[in-house]
């Protein structure tokens, strides 16, 4: 079932619907966990106001799939693209154009959202002058992995593991895709 959605940069005054998207797709809603919802939720929503402040940053774009009802719109899901080092570590490293946060709620996924979404990141970073787009995936998040293959991405360095907080393997891929 294809559904009629359009794809629009996201305003600050979104930011909390956004917010409670994020939430809902990489948090468990279910049980005693809903109780950290709210939580979540404000956190997210503050992340993202510090980055889409006033004084934000030009390379840095937030961009929504949203269905039009006659009346009102209902955002089904959201990616963010920007220019940052790839590493946290590495804050004087190279910027290079990442995206991040991709999401879309579970009743419109396999429908084209998430594919439209990455799509629509390349021609602003072409704009940018940058030829590659990076994005990390959980190793175990297979439907993420085929929509990223599907449209290009590819496994960069398989060797190369990156440590986490405690130097464990890290449980992420780093994909890139040229332009």
């Amino acid at each position: 079932m294809d559904i009629p959605f359009h794809l629009c940069t996201l305003k600050q005054q979104e930011l909390s619907a956004v917010a409670a998207l994020l939430s809902l797709c990489f948090y468990p809603q279910d049980g005693w966990r809903s109780w950290f919802t709210p939580l979540l939720q404000m956190g997210i929503f503050h992340d993202l106001q510090s980055r889409y402040s006033v004084h934000r940053s030009p390379y840095t774009r937030l961009i929504g799939a949203q269905i039009l009802r006659s009346t009102s719109s209902e955002l089904i899901g959201t990616v963010e693209v920007s220019l940052k080092p790839l590493s946290p570590w590495s804050p004087f490293a190279p910027a290079v154009a990442y995206i991040s946060n991709l999401a879309v709620v579970p009743p419109y996924r396999s429908q084209g959202v998430g594919k439209q979404l990455l799509l629509a990141c390349e021609p602003i970073v072409r704009q940018w002058r940058q030829n590659h787009l990076y994005l990390h995936v959980l190793n175990d998040n297979t439907p993420a992995q085929r929509l990223y293959a599907k449209v290009g991405y590819q496994l960069t360095h398989p060797n190369a593991r990156q440590a986490s907080l405690i130097f464990a393997p890290s449980k992420r891929l780093l994909l890139s895709k040229s332009l």
